[in-house]
């Protein structure tokens, strides 16, 4: 059987040991899950969760995921982080401002490692960028996405850029918007089309109706 293109090798070869069986290249949903045991969230910082929080996110991104693995909520987790915001913004040191300063380092390094991931893909014909760059792009918004210039309309027949993520109420808006423009010119066009034909109507009137 040919070998997919682009496909790497090591997930074509069949496993090194065992009785030739298809090995599995899945990974285990329930790999590390342990349940909690918990029956309420907690909602006193401590030092063992600041670290907890501060790897979740250096991991994943996400501080919903990052408050359920410290046994929190992601509403308590935010009022955690404003409130170390403020107190580094006025220069005090607490538990607060550690817990800021460690998920600002946490996504310091996520980001780096994503823009690896992307650099790594120039040179490796096996690695796709695509997922990379969509999570820069949802994550760093303002760093990772490419401002909407002045001429930017003039692109796809004057109905902005090829990609642009909108909501689905501002697309409703901008269809709106394009329907009534539309309209009005095409009520311009037909009343100029009617004025023009009032005009020439009696160039060609015959004798007999004059």
């Amino acid at each position: 059987m040919a070998r997919p293109r682009g496909m790497p090798p090591e997930l074509l070869d069949g496993p090194v040991e065992g009785d030739g069986g298809d090995a599995s290249i899945a990974p285990d949903p329930l790999d590390g899950y342990e349940p909690t045991g918990l029956r309420g969230p907690r909602t006193s910082l401590t030092p063992e969760m600041v670290l907890v929080i501060a790897r979740e996110i250096a991991r994943t991104g996400l501080l919903r995921s990052a408050a359920a693995m410290a046994g929190t909520t992601e509403d308590c987790l935010d009022k955690w982080l404003r409130r170390g915001k403020d107190a580094a913004a006025r220069k005090k040191r607490s538990l607060y401002t550690q817990l800021y300063m460690e998920c600002e380092y946490a996504r310091a390094h996520r980001r780096a490692y994503l823009i690896n991931l992307g650099e790594r893909s120039i040179t490796d014909r096996h690695m796709n960028p695509r997922f990379a760059t969509w999570l820069l792009a949802v994550t760093e918004p303002k760093v990772f996405t490419v401002p909407r210039e002045a001429n930017a309309a003039q692109q796809g027949n004057a109905l902005g850029p090829a990609f642009e993520m909108v909501t689905p109420e501002q697309a409703m808006q901008a269809l709106e918007e394009k329907a009534r423009k539309f309209l009005e010119l095409e009520d311009k066009r037909a009343a100029m089309i009617a004025e023009a034909t009032a005009a020439a109507e009696p160039e060609h009137a015959t004798p007999e109706s004059a």
